[in-house]
């Protein structure tokens, strides 16, 4: 049965050899390989259009799906913003707010406001 110590001295070799090799970039075999990859350059091929025409011949997005998308999107701020306000301590910083003074009173407030204008201009970006 092998000891700790054979145990941990083999993997400190392990990890040391994977050191040395890839992780600082001293494998030559993979600086060559990887040196021939980027300078390998195929010729274009011509496609006629074919590309075009497929792109063509898709269905243009429905208003409806949009709308969905759009839907889905406010869904999920709602959500997210109600797993943030389930989980945030309100009742502790407001307690804390009204014992220091007005001035942290105002930090929190002007703290919501700007979170609820970061993501209402998340969402206006969304729909554009």
């Amino acid at each position: 049965m092998a000891s700790f110590d054979q145990y941990r001295d083999r993997r400190d070799n392990r990890v040391n050899a994977l050191s040395d090799t890839a992780f600082e970039g001293r494998d030559p075999d993979f600086d060559a390989w990887l040196g021939q990859q980027l300078q390998f350059s195929e010729p274009y091929l011509d496609n006629d259009g074919f590309c075009e025409r497929v792109m063509e011949q898709l269905p243009a997005p429905s208003r409806r799906s949009e709308r969905r998308a759009v839907r889905f999107q406010y869904g999920a701020v709602v959500a997210a913003s109600t797993i943030v306000a389930w989980q945030f301590p309100f009742d502790r910083v407001w307690m804390e707010a009204l014992q220091q003074s007005i001035s942290l009173y105002s930090l929190v407030g002007i703290g919501v406001l700007s979170s609820l204008a970061a993501m209402t201009g998340g969402i206006l970006a969304a729909r554009r």
